[in-house]
């Protein structure tokens, strides 16, 4: 009868023996609890992967789970640096709050997990416990510090990704408080990774964090780069298409935020009012103001009249004809700018606003990518001047390309 029985029972993962102990002396497993740190038979059968005794354990003292041992760590701590991840996962499911308990420097399961780079670990904590990616460590470092200090990207992607998508309702406030934290030294998460020259990292939070923090050294992250590229990233001497890239990502940030957040009567509002403007704007391109040139333009004398007052003679390619529109070429430039302005950005607010919960949403795309289309080759027809319609092109190549090459990235974003 004594706690070595139940140590060489928990070896054994031998249930019998540990209610024999029990047995021979009730109170064997108070008497351990008593002990401010000790190893209990619980730690043992955690670090040997024993999952049957130790689930017959915690069931009989579930206290032992928050026991530290002498050397400062709880089992599942334990059960996490010896690999027996079946072993941890059980352990949460008895308890969630496990995913919280501090053990040797203030590390929680969460903190190791990062250490440790065990990503589906990451996220069945997060799951069961969404508050634990508040905790710090002793040296007030975040489960962020600790992935970007040990280069553990892929980690750091799920804490990220996961802060985007809580349901705070100051979500925001939430986000830039996490990833801005500063650790015992004043080092930010973006500090941290500037240090070590991890670029994926740094790009991966440059929309979301402050640029200017200071450490308690007084130097921001761009002071204490270990390379000249990442200097030059942290105070965005960007090239042209990595800053397009910096500000895509902004504004996807900003839409996926917009939309998480937003109920179904607000969506369908929106929904409406872009249908409105989409159908107004594109009856516009259709029937323009002033109307069009008719079919009999070169032998009515009163269109001939308007055709002299509003072309030059000496300029045949800007002699009007059937269907074009009867505005000059600089108020149809800025009739047809600003009409497409209005449309596309209607259009593209449908596709967006549209759920996106399966793949029908993606077959969406093509009917308002065809109405595009049409409204396009309309302009391009009513057109006065080929100049005009030279505009049109141009602008709305440059347009679809950027939305288009957005959507899918968002998608996919969406989907995560």
């Amino acid at each position: 009868m004594s706690s070595d029985a139940l140590k060489v029972a928990a070896e054994g993962n031998n249930i019998d023996g540990l209610y024999q102990e029990i047995q021979q002396d009730p109170r064997i497993l108070e008497s351990i609890d008593s002990i401010p740190f000790v190893e209990t038979p619980l730690h043992v059968a955690a670090t040997l992967g024993h999952f049957e005794f130790a689930t017959e354990i915690m069931t009989l003292k579930p206290s032992f789970a928050q026991k530290l041992n002498p050397e400062g760590f709880t089992p599942i701590h334990l059960a996490l640096q010896c690999n027996h991840d079946e072993m941890v996962l059980r352990l949460v499911e008895m308890n969630k709050d496990l995913v919280r308990v501090k053990g040797r420097e203030g590390f929680t399961p969460l903190h190791l997990a990062s250490q440790e780079n065990k990503t589906e670990l990451l996220h069945k904590f997060l799951k069961a416990c969404p508050d634990s990616i508040e905790d710090v460590t002793a040296r007030s470092e975040t489960a962020l510090h600790i992935a970007v200090k040990h280069g553990h990207y892929e980690i750091l992607q799920v804490l990220f990704r996961w802060l985007k998508r809580n349901s705070r309702k100051d979500s925001l406030k939430f986000i830039r408080t996490m990833l801005n934290w500063k650790d015992q030294k004043g080092n930010t998460v973006v500090h941290v990774a500037a240090l070590n020259d991890h670029i994926e990292a740094v790009s991966l939070l440059l929309t979301m964090v402050d640029l200017d923090a200071k450490n308690s050294e007084g130097k921001t992250a761009s002071d204490i780069a270990s390379s000249d590229h990442m200097k030059s990233i942290l105070i965005k001497d960007l090239g042209f298409f990595e800053s397009l890239a910096l500000l895509r990502n902004k504004f996807r940030n900003f839409f996926l935020r917009f939309r998480r957040y937003m109920t179904e009567e607000e969506r369908n509002a929106y929904l409406v009012v872009a249908a409105l403007i989409a159908t107004a704007t594109y009856q516009a391109a259709l029937s323009p103001p002033g109307g069009l040139y008719p079919s009999d333009v070169g032998t009515n004398n009163n269109t001939s009249h308007v055709v002299a007052s509003t072309h030059s003679i000496n300029d045949k390619s800007s002699i009007p004809k059937d269907g074009n529109s009867i505005m000059s070429a600089t108020e149809f430039s800025l009739f047809s700018v600003a009409n497409t302005c209005s449309f596309m950005s209607s259009t593209f607010a449908i596709i967006l606003l549209l759920p996106m919960t399966n793949v029908m949403w993606i077959l969406l795309y093509s009917p308002p990518f065809f109405l595009q289309l049409s409204f396009f080759i309309a302009m391009m027809v009513i057109s006065p001047t080929p100049l005009n319609v030279y505009v049109v092109t141009i602008f709305l190549a440059v347009y679809m390309l950027l939305f288009y090459s957005f959507l899918p990235f968002t998608y996919y974003k969406l989907l995560e």
